[in-house]
């Protein structure tokens, strides 16, 4: 399944069939949710931080769920994520990315591949 995302409008529509098509494949609810925080925040940074549009792979891959994002303009997040401080009003995004997958990699394409574990 592949979505191009150009905006902020194309990302919620996006992120409702990912959960439809989780649903119809019965991925507990609480990876959905995973998938669907997972998404919401890389895309978010494609659109803040690289000022692009993206596209979206997602996959079902021998009890994982892979997900592809790839933007037009690269934008490639740090390696490790950590925990921003306690007033910080941003940050905390790629630390709960990290904390509700089971990888984080980057593609030979550039993009960025996480795997949340659902078996």
């Amino acid at each position: 399944m592949f979505f191009q995302i150009n905006d902020y409008a194309s990302l919620r529509e996006a992120i409702e069939d990912v959960s439809r098509f989780l649903n119809e494949k019965d991925v507990p609810s609480e990876r959905v949710f995973d998938a669907r925080l997972v998404v919401n925040e890389l895309i978010g940074n494609v659109f803040r931080h690289a000022k692009s549009t993206a596209r979206l792979g997602v996959e079902l891959n021998g009890g994982f769920l892979e997900l592809h994002v790839l933007s037009e303009i690269p934008f490639i997040p740090p390696t490790i994520s950590k925990r921003a401080e306690v007033f910080a009003e941003n940050g905390r995004g790629l630390f709960l990315v990290d904390s509700v997958s089971e990888e984080r990699s980057l593609t030979e394409e550039g993009g960025i591949l996480v795997r949340i574990k659902i078996k």
